[in-house]
């Protein structure tokens, strides 16, 4: 499944945030600080994306992923994919505590830290482009294509919400708020594309 396309599909300089419907799913408050962003010098080892999903979802480990996309003037486009792993620190739980649902959980994602510096690697190529040329332009995106569920989806909406938190001192970004799942996955696909956790 593509539980989201979740947290952000931002340029390095230039920022959007596309969820599932583009931009038009992304609360217009979040729109400026998002434009403020800046991936090439962003510190990735504080970066955060954080998602809410009723109790019954889970995202198991390898669903996460963030793919950065380069592409030197003129030349070929190149994807480098990032398995993100789930933060287990309980400040940063209690950081979402104002966005906790009764029925949902909250989970929170990281860049290992064994692909900080790899990460780090591209966003100076990207910095050292803008004065020694030629012109690399990029974009992160950061989306969850696998989940499982621990009991039957009940009928209704199926909310989801997602966050990105830039740097360290920062407060959470709404990317996407109450994003009804069943707007996004065919009522068919749902058995095979959320099976039972464990099955």
């Amino acid at each position: 499944m593509s539980l989201s396309r979740l947290v952000s599909r931002l340029a390095f300089v230039a920022a959007c945030s596309v969820g599932i419907g583009g931009c038009l799913s992304t609360p217009i408050s979040s729109l400026p600080r998002l434009m403020r962003l800046d991936l090439a010098t962003m510190d990735m080892d504080d970066v955060r994306a954080a998602l809410r999903l009723p109790a019954m979802l889970r995202v198991r480990p390898g669903d996460a992923v963030m793919t950065i996309k380069t592409r030197v003037d003129g030349g070929n486009p190149t994807e480098d994919r990032f398995v993100l792993v789930e933060s287990t620190v309980e400040r940063e739980r209690v950081e979402m505590a104002a966005e906790a649902r009764a029925g949902a959980g909250i989970s929170i994602w990281r860049i290992a830290p064994g692909d900080v510096p790899r990460v780090a690697a591209i966003q100076q190529r990207v910095r050292a482009s803008l004065v020694q040329g030629p012109r690399v332009r990029g974009s992160l995106e950061i989306q969850v294509s696998g989940g499982c569920r621990t009991a039957p989806i009940p009928e209704g909406a199926v909310p989801m919400s997602s966050f990105l938190k830039p740097a360290r001192g920062e407060t959470y970004i709404t990317l996407v708020s109450d994003l009804d799942l069943r707007r996004v996955i065919p009522l068919g696909d749902w058995q095979a594309k959320i099976p039972e956790c464990g099955g």
